[in-house]
């Protein structure tokens, strides 16, 4: 009996044994997988720290435009075809629309006597009617002249309310009459300044247009008056302004006038610093055929400006007799219906240059 409880004994001890080393070898049932993980998690990048800003590269440049040639129509002294209500006036400013795309022209200037009579009020109309035929978008300058303006008596002139300027702005006139100022745009890579400076006010408003001049030193200037040329050379006021104002802006480069009867160019060439040099050239020029019933019907003249070469090629037209060219029987400037004009001085004012 004691042998038997012995061996029971025995067997239960292994029994217990095998079952103990059976659960060790065994894992635990709530034991989680190891995480399994995929090639490309295993090549992946650490992670970015997510204090430091993504850094994106700057785009490339782009290289500047290359500068374009841009035109100026210029009219004068219309008052013939105003008064004698014929259409003359009109068909010159639908030639200007009609050429637009060709030449690229971006302003329409006039330089003084759009009407004869500044009391007749139908003149007036007449000119309304030929500056509306310009686009919308176009600038449009006037230069007042003696005939657009009623005597110093009168308290104010049908010019003021009729005259067809697209950028007027009171803060850039010389005085409270607002018939002399300025205006300011960019074209072809070049930014322009253009002075309006009416009939009566030209010496008085010297310093005005130098101090203008001085505040936009990095503009290309542009002065239109009525009174300043003649045939023989400068008339009594010009040859005031050219001492006064033309040798004490460095950025003036182009002058245009009307009032005395036929065509004129003069090139000014001043020493700005006074070496000896001269330093800019002036291109100035005049126009007035109006009395030249023949001849010298429904010229304008397109001034077109190559930034590139430097040049004004001055287009001179008629549409009216549709002629190039107008023929002076004595003097004139003789430039024929193409006349390019070297050292214009666009390139010392370039904003658009490529490096």
């Amino acid at each position: 009996m004691h042998k038997t409880r012995t061996a029971s004994a025995i067997c239960l001890t292994t029994l217990s044994l095998l079952l103990f080393t059976a659960c060790a070898v065994q894992p635990a049932i709530h034991e989680t997988k190891p995480e399994v993980k995929s090639a490309q998690s295993v090549h992946a990048e650490p992670a970015k720290d997510q204090s430091t800003p993504e850094m994106t590269p700057e785009p490339t440049p782009e290289p500047a435009p290359e500068p374009t040639a841009f035109t100026i129509a210029w009219m004068s002294d219309t008052q013939a075809y105003t008064a004698a209500d014929s259409d003359v006036f009109g068909r010159m400013t639908q030639w200007i629309v009609d050429t637009r795309q060709e030449y690229n022209t971006v302003m329409t200037v006039h330089t003084g006597d759009i009407v004869y009579n500044a009391f007749r009020e139908y003149e007036w109309q007449n000119s309304v009617a030929a500056f509306a035929k310009l686009p919308k978008d176009m600038h449009i300058l006037t230069a007042a002249g003696n005939h657009d303006q009623l005597p110093e008596d009168q308290k104010e002139t049908p010019y003021l309310d009729h005259r067809p300027d697209t950028d007027f702005d009171p803060a850039r006139a010389f005085d409270k009459t607002g018939l002399s100022y300025y205006m300011t745009f960019e074209a072809g890579g070049v930014p322009i300044l253009v002075i309006s400076l009416a009939y009566g006010q030209e010496v008085a408003a010297a310093s005005w247009v130098n101090e203008v001049c001085k505040q936009y030193a990095d503009h290309y200037a542009i002065l239109c008056l009525h009174n300043y040329m003649d045939l023989g050379g400068y008339s009594s006021v010009g040859r005031r302004l050219i001492k006064s104002v033309i040798q004490q802006s460095p950025n003036i480069r182009v002058v245009l006038c009307g009032h005395e009867r036929g065509m004129q160019y003069f090139a000014e060439t001043p020493d700005d610093n006074k070496d000896a040099t001269p330093d800019r050239t002036v291109h100035q020029m005049m126009m007035n055929v109006q009395d030249d019933a023949e001849r010298g019907v429904g010229y304008l003249r397109l001034l077109r400006f190559d930034p590139v070469l430097d040049t004004i090629e001055v287009v001179t037209y008629s549409p009216v007799l549709d002629c190039y060219g107008y023929k002076v029987p004595v003097g004139g400037d003789r430039f024929g219906g193409r006349k390019t004009l070297e050292n214009a001085g666009l390139r010392d004012f370039l904003t658009q240059v490529n490096p």
